[in-house]
């Protein structure tokens, strides 16, 4: 997690340095694809993770240096969060920044994300609330085809926003794999 935050705080001070922003991004849904995923950090219970989702471009990019470009977008999902004894319904709504150099297949895409779940409780964990937050860090290739793979390194909890007395924030980070086609 703290990974995530020192690069989500290194992209806004790029941006905040070179804020020559055009209006040449792609905008509008260019991407969907699928993930899944598996738990990232030992515990006595086993999660898989099965994601749909969709990008959509915003219409900014910034341009930097040596060609590097930064480009916000947004994205949607809907999967299933699944352990040993239960199967959940997840969704989320996504806003990363993707880093890029012209020429290059490869970006890197940081994020923050608001997830939803059918209920708050999955086999015995207990993660005090249906609306969990999220961060995410991943790495991405582009074929020149349209084809991308990526991975994706996330972590969900309650952030203790609707923190009680009691209230619990297990937390869950998870590997994410994917694959995706350019629309």
């Amino acid at each position: 997690m703290r990974i995530v935050t020192i690069g989500m705080l290194l992209t806004v001070f790029v941006i905040s340095v070179f804020p020559a922003a055009t209006v040449s991004a792609e905008t509008g849904w260019n991407e969907a694809g699928i993930r899944i995923g598996i738990r990232a950090t030992p515990r006595s219970e086993y999660f898989r993770q099965y994601d749909a989702f969709a990008v959509y471009g915003l219409p900014w990019e910034w341009h930097l240096p040596h060609g590097w470009s930064v480009t916000p977008n947004t994205s949607l999902s809907l999967g299933l969060l699944e352990n040993d004894r239960l199967i959940d319904f997840i969704g989320s709504g996504a806003l990363a920044l993707a880093l890029g150099k012209e020429g290059s297949g490869f970006t890197t895409d940081l994020g923050i994300n608001f997830n939803f779940l059918d209920g708050r409780h999955i086999g015995s964990i207990d993660f005090g609330s249906a609306l969990l937050f999220g961060a995410y860090a991943g790495i991405n290739y582009r074929f020149s085809g349209g084809l991308k793979v990526g991975y994706r390194l996330q972590h969900i909890s309650n952030g203790h926003i609707f923190y009680q007395s009691g209230t619990p924030n297990p937390g869950l980070d998870m590997h994410l794999f994917g694959i995706s086609y350019a629309l």
